[in-house]
């Protein structure tokens, strides 16, 4: 019986169902590093910067206090060795190397009920910029459209103005709701309601019956693959900049950020990987 059970246990291990091959931390890497970052990204490179600590423990990871404004400044003045941007960099913007580590999609969120089920891009800044006022005009009833807006310098909403051409210009509507689950509560709850959120909850909240529909934009799905891939034109990048030249710690976390436990980090906090794959 004993023996028959080692045979067993043998069979799991190089099934590969074993538990996960524990690895080794890299003692050779040392210094410190700084990060600026502000908004939804905060969260995600805090829990990315424990995990870089353990694979090199001693390397320490700070982050530079930004006060909301500009993570590039810090950069600039020398008090941070990475800076984490929402957007690609401008031309003007020239000393820097830029790296896409992942995205965030934009969902356009509707009551599950709505006849509406998919828009154009042209139409998407219609919706928000009040200039479509009733339903009908994009193929559903004749009723009125109720934009819910959200807080202003928040979440996913300044990349949608980037997007749209829209800032300075969203339609006042019903007002603004925060956090996400308040605007995706109201939203479920009327049937003439438009909102939008991050992607990734938009699709968690769907697949757990939440009775939303996130509208497919130029009949494109809104689906992590999608945004990956590009597809999906409602998506901003999030990109981190370091100095053309990085030092070797600089260059190890951005790597990390490239690679597996990285890709994984930005999922695990809502995020899109470069690659997903259906």
């Amino acid at each position: 019986m004993q023996a028959g059970l080692f045979v067993i246990i043998g069979l799991i291990l190089s099934w590969g169902l074993g538990p996960p091959p524990v690895v080794a931390a890299d003692m050779s890497l040392t210094g410190k590093l700084t990060i600026s970052v502000t908004g939804r990204e905060q969260a995600l490179f805090v829990k990315a910067s424990v995990k870089f600590e353990k694979l090199h423990p001693r390397v320490r990871v700070r982050f530079a206090a930004t006060d909301g404004g500009d993570p590039l400044a810090a950069l600039a003045d020398g008090s941070a060795d990475i800076a984490v941007l929402g957007r690609t960099l401008k031309p003007e913007e020239k000393g820097w190397t830029g790296t896409t580590v992942g995205w965030e999609g934009i969902a356009i969120m509707v009551n599950a009920s709505n006849r509406v089920q998919e828009i154009t891009l042209k139409q998407a800044t219609d919706l928000f910029s009040g200039a479509a006022k009733t339903w009908d005009e994009l193929g559903g009833l004749e009723a009125r459209i109720l934009v819910v807006n959200r807080e202003e310098g928040k979440g996913v909403r300044s990349y949608l103005e980037q997007i749209l051409n829209l800032g300075g210009k969203f339609v006042n509507g019903k007002g603004v709701m925060e956090p996400d689950k308040e605007a995706i509560r109201f939203v479920s709850g009327n049937l003439n309601a438009v909102s939008y959120v991050n992607l990734s909850t938009g699709v968690g909240n769907v697949s757990v019956g939440v009775p939303i529909r996130l509208l497919a934009i130029n009949k494109v799905d809104p689906e992590p693959a999608n945004v990956s891939s590009g597809a999906y034109p409602l998506r901003r990048p999030i990109v981190v900049v370091t100095k053309t030249l990085p030092s070797p710690v600089v260059k190890a976390f951005v790597d990390f950020m490239l690679d597996k436990e990285g890709q994984k980090t930005i999922q695990e906090e809502d995020f899109v990987p470069l690659v997903v794959t259906k």
